[in-house]
């Protein structure tokens, strides 16, 4: 077994960081840089503290990126949640005891300072080792998808396009350059599914969309004011014909019609040969809208093989809470997460 030194990350290391990662982010060296500070540095909720590396001599050989989310928890006001994304090792070194021996280096590191839980919203392949050492699974669930024939390569900038009128609510629904003020008061009035939701509040658009390697596009309802909007995403690594799909992040608005119609538009109007988007928190008449609409539904099956592909929250407690009542202990049950507005890729 090799000898690994595990460490935080210091601005020293950040051209290691930046050349390690293009496993990964594929940005190049600016993007690369730009994205990591992005991601840690300029977070919000969290500095880049609990970003752990893993060296063998000299050589960067894993990484375990710690970014910072927040959360309305209700009864217990908001709460700092740090999500483990960014993971990489080095091919040599996969498949042996590295990502474990970051993982626990890490929850130690948490532990200490209080924080209670680790999150990790990505598509994990070492998901079923996760779970089998003290990892929780919350999910995975459904998502719904449209293959196009030919992927659609939009000409001219999005905010350009032409504003359209809902086929169902009559609402005019038009691009945006980029989130409005009306976008999160919107998402704060709408009924919450569970008892914990993403904050979604201005500082939180604002951070989402500054993702330098990422595109988003904004639609807009409007019908006597802001009555719903949409947000997608792509990725900028990829071209609009290329394989990743574009994502659509969040939908909301107040009634079944316009949310219908701001999906229909999504589907005509962004680019890429599939869109996507998860279903998990959707009532029954959404999920009926959408199959409508030609999505396509993904259902778990159950079997965690075939299941590995679909999102699914896995969390861990560090132990913070071990014998104590309070309502971050109730977390790992599935029905107190609200997940609209958090899909994995809108924080890639």
């Amino acid at each position: 077994m090799s000898d690994y030194r595990i460490t935080g990350y210091t601005p020293h290391d950040r051209q290691a960081v930046v050349g390690f990662q293009e496993m990964l982010w594929q940005g190049g060296p600016q993007g690369n840089s730009s994205y990591l500070d992005w991601k840690f540095a300029d977070n919000p909720y969290l500095d880049d503290r609990y970003v752990t590396l893993a060296w063998e001599g000299n050589e960067l050989v894993g990484m375990l990126g710690v970014f910072g989310s927040s959360w309305e928890v209700d009864g217990h006001g908001k709460v700092m949640l740090p999500c483990l994304a960014d993971t990489v090792v080095a091919p040599a070194h996969r498949g042996g005891p590295l990502f474990g021996l970051m993982l626990d280096w890490v929850i130690d590191r948490l532990r200490a300072d209080g924080v209670p839980w680790l999150l990790d919203f990505g598509d994990q392949p070492a998901g079923p080792a996760m779970l089998m050492n003290g990892w929780t699974a919350v999910g995975p669930w459904p998502v719904a998808g449209a293959e196009r024939g030919v992927p659609l390569i939009p000409q001219g900038a999005w905010e350009d396009l032409e504003a359209v009128q809902g086929s169902r609510s009559g609402a005019v629904i038009r691009p945006l350059a980029t989130s409005s003020p009306d976008m999160p008061m919107l998402a704060s009035k709408l009924a919450s599914h569970g008892s914990v939701r993403v904050v979604r509040d201005e500082e939180y658009f604002r951070w989402r969309a500054a993702n330098p390697l990422a595109r988003y596009f904004h639609l807009v309802a409007e019908s006597n004011g802001t009555v719903g909007y949409l947000i997608a995403h792509r990725t900028s690594v990829d071209t609009d014909d290329g394989p990743t799909p574009t994502t659509i992040v969040e939908c909301e608005a107040v009634d079944d019609d316009i949310w219908c119609d701001l999906i229909e538009t999504a589907l005509a109007t962004v680019p890429g040969k599939v869109v996507t988007m998860w279903v998990r928190d959707l009532p029954p008449p959404r999920v009926q809208g959408i199959e409508s609409l030609g999505l396509s539904l993904t259902e778990p099956s159950g079997r965690l093989s075939q299941d590995i592909h679909l999102p699914k929250l896995v969390m861990r407690s560090t132990g913070v809470l071990d014998g104590h009542s309070s309502e971050l202990t109730t977390l790992s049950s599935p029905s107190v997460w609200d997940m609209r507005g958090v899909s994995g890729r809108g924080w890639r």
